[in-house]
């Protein structure tokens, strides 16, 4: 029951795969492709294609520390427990970025990317491919806005909805 979903293209095979990351014992389970253990009970899975393989790569986030752990790619040292965790292809490159939303500030970091100011404390990051590669963008549940950065402004929902992208 506190399995976290990490669905994804596991095998590069263009089709979605169910994957489970089990931070008990930092289980990452990929039906019918892997069982492997990477990341403790504090970590967050982040998994996305980091290498530009065409599959997805195992990750994790420390918050303690503000390490993205990439299994047999890299470490890096970016963000905050207190930043909401928004990796994407925000090149149009076909490659996951590292990124944060920080919500306190409105700071959206992607690492070799940009470091800009949009949204604001209450909002909900909504980045997904909007333009041909991932956009910033946050949902305000207070009036229902949606606002992709250089794209548009919409208003769709209210407060009790909860935005779904990709």
């Amino acid at each position: 029951s506190s399995d976290i979903p990490v669905p994804g293209d596991y095998d590069g095979d263009g089709a979605c795969d169910i994957g489970i990351f089990r931070d008990s014992s930092g289980l990452w389970a990929v039906k019918g492709l892997t069982r492997s253990y990477f990341g403790t009970a504090s970590d967050q899975p982040v998994s996305g294609d980091y290498n530009g393989d065409g599959r997805n790569d195992i990750a994790i986030f420390r918050g303690s520390s503000g390490l993205w752990a990439l299994k047999d790619i890299s470490r890096i040292y970016h963000g905050s427990s207190s930043d909401t965790l928004v990796p994407g292809d925000y090149a149009g490159t076909g490659t996951a970025a590292v990124a944060i939303f920080r919500p306190s500030s409105g700071l959206w970091s992607i690492r070799g990317l940009t470091r800009v100011y949009f949204g604001s404390g209450n909002d909900q990051p909504v980045p997904a491919d909007f333009t041909g590669a991932d956009d910033i963008g946050i949902f305000r549940p207070s009036s229902g806005l949606w606002a992709i950065k250089g794209v548009t402004r919409v208003y769709f929902g209210s407060t009790s909805d909860q935005p779904v992208t990709k």
